[in-house]
């Protein structure tokens, strides 16, 4: 069984081969194919992409909701995929995921006080003083007041307030690692300030670990140490949050960051804005899977797949031709 202890001599997530195989009528196809990543502790990794491209499956699949098809996924260097729901009990207080939709993941039917207090009971903590005490310190820790809103019920909060509750369900086991799927996307830009500020907050006071999935580039830069970036299914580019940014040398994260609002001159060339449809996963394109909508493809994108290859120190690039190195 896990003991809990995190070593860190070595990164604290580790995904290796990673791939997650579906079936739709009758169909197969990869959601996510040959991901290889690893997170060290207290750092936070962007992962970034068009919606479709595989981010949310690939935290569900880390986390192990569900097990992916293959690969590894070492958390504090022991092996997690293939464990059974008693061996993953442990690791579940240590691991936590924020999701999407901050309403919809709440039940309507319990109140706030109970849905923070779910994953203690769980854990099996019974002392109903221990439990409210921890509660109300965690409600606090996300700026909401725990004599107003642990009575009431979710249909009674704005969704900026629900992710609040969220993050404070995620954090309420201390966990070492969390998974923040698309935590902002639903909420207002005012709103996503808020948010955002409050992770970098929790980040500092708990020592965490994020996994921060986005299809939005300008809200990874501001809270990322390092930028995945994803397309269909695949990561075509990695590097530090600064260098992706200054010089991305992948012509889809150029035409990632050409979506960037932004007042005055854009260092990049408007020909490289993205044009075009991702292709289906059901029958992607041969070779480089950008192919079709790249504006610098030649002959060899069509038959070479690219495979993720470091270009200079610290940025990785799944390209034949880069924009740089």
């Amino acid at each position: 069984m896990f003991d809990g202890q995190i070593n860190n001599d070595e990164p604290l997530l580790e995904v290796s081969n990673l791939a997650m195989e579906y079936n739709v009528q009758g169909k197969s196809f990869f959601a996510i194919s040959d991901i290889n990543l690893s997170i060290k502790k207290g750092e936070t990794l962007g992962l970034v992409g068009e919606s479709g491209c595989g981010k949310s499956t690939m935290g569900r699949a880390i986390i192990q909701l569900p097990s992916p098809t293959t690969g590894s996924v070492k958390f504090s260097g022991r092996e997690i995929t293939g464990l059974s729901h008693a061996e993953m009990r442990p690791l579940r207080k240590r691991m936590q995921i924020i999701f999407q939709d901050p309403i919809s993941s709440l039940n309507p039917r319990r109140k706030v006080g109970n849905i923070v207090a779910e994953p203690l009971v769980i854990s099996g903590i019974r002392k109903k003083d221990e439990i409210d005490h921890r509660v109300r310190n965690v409600l606090n820790a996300v700026g909401m007041d725990p004599d107003i809103v642990m009575d009431r019920r979710p249909h009674q909060f704005s969704g900026g307030q629900c992710q609040r509750i969220c993050i404070a369900r995620a954090l309420i086991l201390e966990p070492d690692l969390i998974i923040c799927d698309e935590p902002v996307s639903a909420l207002d830009v005012s709103v996503q300030a808020q948010i955002l500020n409050l992770l970098e907050d929790m980040k500092e006071r708990y020592g965490l670990t994020l996994l921060f999935i986005s299809h939005d580039l300008a809200v990874v830069k501001n809270v990322s140490d390092r930028v995945a970036v994803m397309y269909l299914g695949k990561v075509c580019e990695l590097s530090g949050s600064e260098q992706l940014y200054k010089n991305p040398a992948h012509p889809y994260t150029a035409g990632l960051i050409e979506t960037i609002p932004e007042i005055g001159h854009r260092g990049l060339s408007k020909s490289k804005a993205l044009k075009g449809e991702i292709p289906s996963p059901f029958n992607p394109p041969s070779g480089c899977r950008f192919r079709n909508r790249c504006p610098i493809a030649q002959d060899k994108c069509t038959t070479n797949e690219p495979i993720l290859n470091e270009i200079v120190s610290g940025h990785q690039v799944a390209c034949h031709f880069p924009l740089i190195g």
